[in-house]
């Protein structure tokens, strides 16, 4: 845990007199929840050997697809509500099915710590110990949350619903595509679109909405199929997600409840980007068969799946497009010689991914000769080398982002990353042996 961080909730606990104050804290220093800070908190006071004999408070928490079971400890009886919101549990989808309170007695030291501090750094702290023992009520909770009758009903009507859209699924005819021995891979990659956004020009340098964001893929899109009309393209491959939408529910919040600036209504946003997927992979199917891979990104995990479920909808009688929707946030794929690998980028940590690659796909690992890994997430070019000796690597690129900064990117200086959308060629024998870069025109 960082200096500051800690300090900051040392003081606050410090000043708190009793209430809560975990939710807040976790929003300003970028945590998940209260609960992880206050654990995250808990465990830098113990390696510090600040925390009491008593003080370590326990938790448990259980989830499967059918039921929560949350068991935790602690010196403050905690409401159903406050439970709620230390664990994020979505009330639109559980409801408690049993609360469940026990109390007991614990003891710990009658001592109190004050730490001097000079430019974020602790210079020395004063114990103030009396030599007694506090008794410290305990309380114990268990609390079980099933899922709602009318969740379980709705889902059960979805799946329906998506057997019953794929009867009635447009009938593409098969295209007779030219086939020979070295055909190459084109793998066609616009993570981070962002669709949805809404930017002002005289706040951010650049005006952005649908229209605009429509006109820069479809243009970029354009001319990278264009750059490679002279090479034997034998398959294209075709991530989408990675950040395709800016916001991931009708509240315009990223995953993780982040509010963003959203140009038009949530169900507009969502079908005007579904048709502008579809558009994307008929222009690819025209000139070789397309595989499609949803990759999640951080602003739109859900609406990315949403997005992947009703494309599998559309081209279900679609010969020529294969769509991976599987829930997986890591995606590999594998063409000749080479494997590449593709996750959005925000976790986990870039020098991980070459062995995370090894690991969870060693039957790819050992056929291959050329390895990569492609993320999005960082708007912005750049490739690192994992190399563990000569002849033996991995590649890591952070690709190109086509999004156009918004107020709060550009307030923060995250601006001058060039806008684009990257094309690679991959010969089954040879590797990558072309690489192209496409700007959009507006």
């Amino acid at each position: 845990m960082k200096e500051k961080i800690f300090l900051d909730c040392l003081e606050t606990q410090q000043n708190s007199n009793g209430k809560s104050f975990w939710s807040d804290l976790a929003k300003k220093h970028g945590y998940e929840t209260g609960e992880k800070l206050r654990c995250a908190f808990k465990n830098e006071r113990k390696r510090r050997g600040m925390l009491g004999q008593q003080e370590d408070e326990k938790t448990s928490y259980e989830q499967d697809d059918r039921f929560i079971n949350i068991i935790c400890s602690s010196r403050r009886l905690l409401t159903k509500e406050e439970i709620v919101e230390q664990f994020k549990v979505d009330t639109t989808i559980w409801e408690i099915e049993r609360f469940k309170v026990k109390t007991s007695e614990g003891y710990r030291k009658d001592r109190k710590v004050i730490w001097q501090v000079e430019d974020g750094k602790v210079l020395k702290g004063d114990v103030n110990d009396t030599g007694k023992m506090l008794v410290v009520p305990l309380y114990h909770l268990e609390v079980r949350f099933i899922k709602k009758k009318n969740i379980e009903q709705a889902r059960d009507a979805l799946d329906t619903l998506v057997e019953n859209a794929k009867k009635f699924a447009p009938k593409y005819t098969k295209i007779k595509y030219n086939k020979t021995k070295d055909s190459c891979l084109y793998e066609i990659d616009l993570p981070d679109i962002h669709f949805g956004r809404l930017a002002w020009e005289e706040e951010s340098g650049q005006d952005s909405d649908i229209k605009i964001a429509t006109s820069a893929v479809k243009s970029v899109l354009s001319q990278l199929i264009l750059n490679a009309q002279n090479y034997n393209i034998g398959k294209i491959l075709l991530p989408i997600g990675n950040d395709f939408f800016n916001v991931d529910n009708k509240t315009n919040t990223t995953t993780m409840g982040t509010p963003q600036q959203e140009d038009t209504r949530w169900q507009k946003t969502f079908t005007k980007g579904r048709e502008l997927a579809v558009e994307m992979i008929d222009s690819c199917s025209a000139i070789a068969p397309v595989d499609v891979l949803i990759v999640p990104g951080n602003h739109d995990e859900q609406r990315s799946f949403y997005l992947g479920t009703a494309l599998e909808c559309w081209y279900h009688n679609n010969p020529n497009v294969d769509i991976d929707n599987s829930a997986m946030s890591r995606k590999y794929y594998s063409y000749g010689k080479n494997l590449i690998g593709f996750t959005h980028g925000q976790t986990p940590k870039n020098n991980n991914l070459p062995l995370i690659m090894a690991v969870e796909e060693p039957e790819k690992w050992a056929n291959s000769k050329f390895r990569e890994w492609h993320t999005g997430h960082f708007h912005s070019s750049s490739n690192v080398i994992h190399s563990a000796k000569e002849g033996i690597g991995v590649v890591v690129r952070i690709l190109r982002s086509l999004a156009i900064a918004d107020a709060w990117t550009f307030n923060k200086g995250f601006v001058g990353s060039v806008r684009g959308g990257e094309g690679f060629l991959w010969h089954p024998e040879n590797g990558l042996v072309a690489q192209f870069t496409a700007m959009p025109e507006v």
